[in-house]
């Protein structure tokens, strides 16, 4: 038959594009071990510090902080390395350090060597989990992005909430087996874990999806699948027409090395929301002991997680058909309310309905945040997006226990989450000046 006379395909229903293919589903796999070594150990790392080496509280927080320190170093870099470099050999050297890592923890011979450790590890992680977040995007079909970031999203989540849930487990049912022993199951485990993931990696490509010649976009049915292998240097190919949420911009300024200028105004708003978890995270504990509610108040990272997992079943597909505001300005909301329930707590239902409202909000807000710093650069600049929207979480995480225990001085730790609450529903406006009203008018197009 003639090709002019068989018939068109543009007329038929276009299927909807798979969204868990091989890459996405080994970036996802990959992240989870990642986010898992670095929680399993940060929940250790301090109480093993001060059990080895005798020393202050303080000086265990500051070796399980300076890991933080490292990553927004790298952060900053991975630009840079990635461009000289290439993401692959990144990739594989920063799990190849996750599975040194732990033992090196465990074989420390002093508090300094163990800061230096840390810090390295830290460093390797944040252009590693970088790598691994360009890759995820770049598998994904374009109309689905926001959906399949959302799921990416939910891969980090598991990580980091299984790494503590089994990390402190292990530490206490090995305590009794001295300052080394206690920590080599640990240190073993997360060695394990790392190792697995190297080997995923080594299965990983990294390289921006390429369509075909002709098409639009890495959805078109002309499409082809994506590109598979193991390049040693993507450099070259992120300068190929990929396919992407936004126009390629003009003229980049030299700072874009370092910070994705679309994921600028995302990544200070998130630095800003990150201050209220921050407060959750090192003062519920505080305010469960003031008030009586005992080990029940654990159950609360159990069900805000379990919150942020359903919800983004069904949120990812909200933004793909409806923007990114229609999740981002009710969790403002919600994230506030959460955080005025806990300041109101005298009861565990109320303090469990809270970490239900954290859920919807900022679980919410880190999926969509993300989602809207892929989405606004260009897709080969995607894992650039990411770690600078990571680069504002991690700030946050640094600075808001600093700022939350001064606020706890002065006010107690119920003041501090209605403190907490206020700034964060006063975020609105900052965050539609920034970011949300240009969303709104290119939706409204």
């Amino acid at each position: 038959m003639p090709a002019s006379s068989r018939p068109s395909l543009s007329r038929r229903p276009a299927a909807r594009p798979a969204l868990w293919s091989r890459g996405f589903m080994l970036a996802c796999l990959a992240n989870i071990m990642m986010f898992f070594n670095v929680h399993f150990l940060l929940s250790t790392v301090a109480g093993y510090t001060v059990a080895r080496f005798a020393v202050g509280d303080s000086v265990g927080g500051a070796v399980a902080s300076v890991f933080i320190l490292g990553t927004l170093v790298s952060r900053v870099l991975a630009g840079p390395l990635i461009e000289r470099f290439g993401s692959r050999p990144l990739l594989l050297i920063g799990f190849a350090a996750f599975v040194a890592a732990p033992l090196l923890y465990w074989a420390s011979g002093s508090v300094l060597v163990l800061l230096l450790v840390r810090a390295v590890h830290g460093l390797t992680f944040g252009v590693s989990s970088s790598v691994i977040a360009g890759a995820a995007v770049n598998r994904l079909p374009v109309s689905r992005l926001s959906e399949g970031t959302s799921h990416y999203s939910s891969s980090t989540l598991i990580g980091v909430a299984a790494g503590p849930l089994i990390g402190l487990a292990l530490a206490g049912s090995a305590a009794g087996a001295g300052v080394g022993g206690g920590f080599g199951p640990v240190a073993v485990i997360a060695s394990a874990v790392s190792l697995f993931g190297l080997v995923t990696a080594w299965f990983m490509d990294v390289r921006p999806r390429q369509p075909e010649p002709g098409t639009a976009s890495a959805d078109s049915p002309a499409a082809g699948p994506p590109v598979t292998g193991s390049p040693a240097d993507d450099t070259a190919a992120t300068t190929t027409a990929a396919a992407t949420a936004v126009p390629a911009a003009a003229p980049r300024p030299r700072w874009a090395r370092y910070v994705e200028p679309g994921a600028a105004p995302t990544a200070i708003v998130a630095s800003l929301y990150s201050l209220g978890y921050a407060g959750i995270v090192t003062f519920l504990a505080t305010l469960a002991v003031d008030r009586g509610f005992g080990a029940v108040a654990s159950l609360f990272f159990a069900v805000y997680a379990g919150t942020v997992l359903v919800s983004r079943l069904f949120t990812g597909r909200l933004m793909d058909r409806r923007g990114a505001n229609v999740v981002m300005l009710p969790a403002f909301i919600l994230f506030a309310a959460g955080l005025a329930a806990i300041a109101a707590a005298d009861h565990v239902w109320v303090l469990l309905t809270a970490a239900v409202l954290v859920g919807l909000g900022y679980g919410q807000l880190l999926s969509a945040g993300q989602v809207i710093s892929v989405t606004r650069v260009p897709r080969e600049h995607a894992g650039m997006g990411a770690s600078t929207y990571f680069l504002g979480i991690d700030l946050g995480m640094g600075v808001g226990p600093l700022l939350a225990g001064v606020l706890v001085q002065w006010w107690g730790t119920g003041g501090l989450f209605w403190v907490l609450a206020g700034f964060v529903l006063a975020l609105l406006p900052v965050y539609w000046l920034l970011q949300g009203r240009q969303l709104h008018r290119e939706d409204r197009r």
